[in-house]
């Protein structure tokens, strides 16, 4: 009996290794097959590990900076497939883990002996103590709260850059051209980068007219930068 169970456990450990094998191969072929999307799966391991999760990296390059997406998903379907357009890029990780192989246990049969022996057994007190409260945490959005005091009338070009800043890296650019518009009311000192964020934000909304003043002013400001940079 005990060499039929480890015949068994070696051809089950077999197959699995084969299996291994064709699920690295398909994987690399779905994750070619995604629009705009690389793949780091070459460095794969050599033991019996298998694939649990992939991380996911999306990159995308704007004129001032780049921005780095990261999440991991259980399935490669999960994987986001939208266009990120020119230049920019999604890198898919597996993340191996280690495989799980069923064993199958010989069982021999044998007559059960039974102890006709009585013992009595005392039973045991177990003490009951009660969890301790979790302490409760408040989580505050600084940027949704200074929007709020914004809206009340309280204005600060402080407050108004990040609000505006961050509508605008969301994509929600009527919200983005509500609070740049305000800004640049109150102000015209501000550096060429802001003039671009506000143009594409315009443009965004399809006030073209708008978008190609203040880009025309964001290349006046750029070239006076650069021209200051250079001496």
């Amino acid at each position: 009996m005990k060499t039929y169970a480890v015949l068994i456990i070696a051809i089950m450990a077999a197959f699995s290794f084969k299996c291994f094998g064709q699920s690295i191969n398909r994987t690399s072929q779905n994750i070619a097959a995604l629009g705009n999307t690389t793949s780091q799966s070459n460095n794969s391991p050599k033991d019996d590990r298998v694939i649990v999760a992939y991380e996911v990296e999306e990159t995308i390059n704007m004129t001032f900076g780049k921005r780095i997406t990261k999440y991991e998903v259980s399935k490669l379907s999960m994987v986001s497939t939208y266009d990120l357009g020119p230049h920019n890029t999604r890198v898919v990780t597996p993340v191996y883990g280690k495989a799980k192989v069923k064993t199958v246990e010989a069982g021999l049969h044998s007559k059960a002996i039974v102890d006709t022996a009585r013992t009595n057994i005392k039973p045991i007190k177990v003490g009951v103590i009660a969890p301790a409260e979790a302490q409760k945490y408040l989580t505050i959005d600084v940027i949704s709260t200074y929007e709020k005091v914004l809206d009340k009338g309280y204005i600060s070009l402080d407050m108004l850059i990040k609000v505006a800043d961050r509508a605008y890296f969301d994509g929600d650019f009527a919200v983005a051209v509500k609070y740049y518009s305000q800004l640049f009311s109150l102000t015209n000192n501000l550096e060429s980068m802001y003039y671009y964020r506000y143009a594409q934000s315009l443009k965004g909304i399809n006030q073209i007219e708008k978008a190609d003043e203040m880009m025309k002013l964001f290349e006046v400001k750029n070239a006076a930068f650069e021209v200051v940079k250079e001496k």
